[in-house]
C-alpha cells in the first residue's frame, strides 16, 4: 500500500460506463456492451457453432441414403447438391476464428439461406409421389439454423422471411398440389416460421438479458471493491498533501523492516522538518502555512523515484522519506539533494531569526543494513535525533544518525 508517491486521486475509482444497457428491439446491445459482450462470449459460440455444424452435416448427409427411394428422379442432384453445401459448411467451420463478428454471423446466415435452397429446389423439381416428403427437410433445415445454431434475431427474421417467401412461392406454383395441399403447406410453413421466431426471440432474449443482469452485478461489485479500495487509501492519505500519512508509514515501515531483518534488502529513512515554520505562520497565516507544506510535498513525492521510494507526511511540519534499495552513502547524496531542492523552491520566509530569507529543511538520515534487526520506534527515534543534530547544526541541512546512537537505543529500550 502506498508503494509509490501518488497521491488519494490516484485511487479514486473510475467511473462505470453509462451505457444504456438495454435490448434493441432486435435484441441488440448498445455499441459498448456489444464489444464486451462479444469479447466474452466469442470462443463460447465458436466451439458451439463448430459442434453444430459438424452434427448438422451429418444429418444434412443421411437422407443422400433415403434420397433414391422418396424422389428417385432427382436423387443424383441431390447428392451433388448436398456435397456443395457441405463444401460450403467445412468452409464456414474453418473459417469461423477468422472472421469478425458480423461476417461470421452474416456467412453463416449465407450458409443457411444455402442450405435451405437445396431441400426446397428438391422439392419443386421432383415428381415422384414421395416428393413432397422433402418439404419437411426443408422445414427441418429451418429449424436447424434457428434452434440448433441458434443464428442471431436480425438474421433469424431474415432466414425465415426468404425461405417463408420462397417457400411459399414454390407451394403456390406447383401444378400438381390441390387446393388442399397448397393450403396445408402454406400453413406448415406460416406456423414453423412463427414458433421458429418466437422461439429465437425468446431464448436470446432470456440469454442476453441474463447477460445483462451478470454485467450490471459484475460492475456494481466492481465498484464497490474499487470503493473500498479508494476508502483504504484514503485512510491511509494525509489529506493536505496527499502524500502517505502516519498510518501508511507505519504499516510501510513495519514491511520494510522484517523485509531487512530476513536479508532481502537495505533501506534508508529520512526525516525532514521546516525550518522554523510557527514563525512562518505566525508571520503569513495558517492558509500560507497549509500552502508551503503542499509546495514541499509535491517536490518531495517528485523526488521520489516509482515503486521505490515512500513520502508521508509524518505530522505537522514533519517529513518522511523512505528509500527501499539504496546504500548509506547513495542514501546520504539523495537527502543531500532533497533538503536542496527544497530551498530552490525559494518560499519566502521573512520572519526568520537567524536572517535566512527562504524556506529550507533540516533532514535526518539513519540507514538500515540488510539482516538488521530493530524497531519502528528504533529507526524512527535514530532518524529523529540525526535530525535535532541537523537543527543544532545551523538548519538547512542534512545529518546522518551517529552509529553509536543507533548501537545504544535497543540497549537503552530494553
Amino acid at each position: 500500500m502506498f508503494r509509490d508517491h501518488q497521491t488519494v486521486q490516484d485511487f479514486a475509482p473510475a467511473a462505470p460506463q453509462d451505457d444504456d444497457e438495454r435490448l434493441d428491439p432486435l435484441l441488440g446491445f448498445p455499441a459498448g456492451v456489444a464489444r464486451r459482450y462479444e469479447a466474452d462470449s466469442r470462443q463460447e459460440r465458436i466451439r458451439h457453432l463448430r459442434v453444430g455444424i459438424v452434427a448438422g452435416i451429418l444429418s444434412y448427409n443421411s437422407y443422400d441414403l433415403i434420397s433414391f427411394f422418396t424422389f428417385p428422379d432427382v436423387a443424383k442432384q441431390a447428392i451433388v447438391l448436398r456435397l456443395i453445401i457441405t463444401a460450403l459448411a467445412a468452409a464456414v467451420w474453418f473459417w469461423l476464428p477468422r472472421l469478425t463478428a458480423f461476417w461470421r454471423e452474416m456467412l453463416l446466415l449465407g450458409a443457411m439461406l444455402a442450405a435451405c435452397a437445396v431441400p426446397l429446389y428438391l422439392f419443386a423439381a421432383t415428381r415422384a409421389p414421395n416428393g413432397a416428403l422433402s418439404f419437411i427437410d426443408f422445414l427441418l433445415t429451418i429449424v436447424f439454423g434457428i434452434a440448433i445454431l441458434q443464428v442471431r434475431f436480425p438474421a433469424a427474421i431474415m432466414l425465415t422471411a426468404v425461405c417463408w417467401t420462397a417457400g411459399q412461392l414454390v407451394v403456390i406454383f406447383r401444378p400438381e398440389l390441390t387446393f388442399d395441399a397448397r393450403l396445408a403447406l402454406s400453413m406448415q410453413l406460416l406456423m414453423a416460421s412463427y414458433f421458429l421466431l418466437l422461439s429465437s426471440w425468446l431464448m436470446q432474449r432470456s440469454h442476453r438479458q441474463a447477460y445483462l443482469a451478470k454485467l450490471r452485478e459484475t460492475e456494481r461489485s466492481r465498484g464497490l471493491e474499487l470503493a473500498r479500495q479508494s476508502f483504504a487509501e484514503l485512510s491511509m492519505t494525509d489529506a493536505l498533501t496527499g502524500l502517505g500519512n502516519r498510518r501508511c508509514l507505519d504499516e510501510v515501515l513495519s514491511d520494510w523492516l522484517a523485509e531487512t531483518r530476513s536479508g532481502r534488502m537495505q533501506f534508508a529513512l529520512i526525516m525532514l522538518d521546516v525550518d522554523h515554520f510557527k514563525a512562518y505562520n505566525d508571520r503569513y497565516g495558517h492558509p500560507a502555512g497549509d500552502q508551503c507544506l503542499k509546495e514541499i510535498g509535491a517536490a518531495l513525492a517528485s523526488f521520489a523515484r516509482q515503486g521505490s521510494d515512500v513520502v508521508a507526511r509524518y505530522g505537522g511540519e514533519e517529513f518522511v522519506v523512505l528509500m527501499r534499495a539504496v546504500s548509506r552513502p547513495v542514501a546520504h547524496d539523495r537527502a543531500r539533494d532533497l533538503v536542496e531542492a527544497i530551498a530552490d523552491l525559494a518560499i519566502v520566509h521573512a520572519a526568520r531569526p537567524d536572517g535566512e530569507c527562504r524556506v529550507t529543511v533540516s533532514a535526518g538520515l539513519t540507514h538500515l543494513d540488510i539482516g538488521a534487526d530493530r524497531s519502528e520506534q528504533d529507526v524512527l527515534a535514530e532518524a529523529d535525533i540525526a535530525l535535532y543534530g541537523a537543527k543544532r547544526a545551523g538548519r538547512g541541512r542534512i545529518e546522518l544518525a551517529a552509529k553509536k546512537v543507533v548501537e545504544l537505543l535497543p540497549r537503552i529500550r530494553a
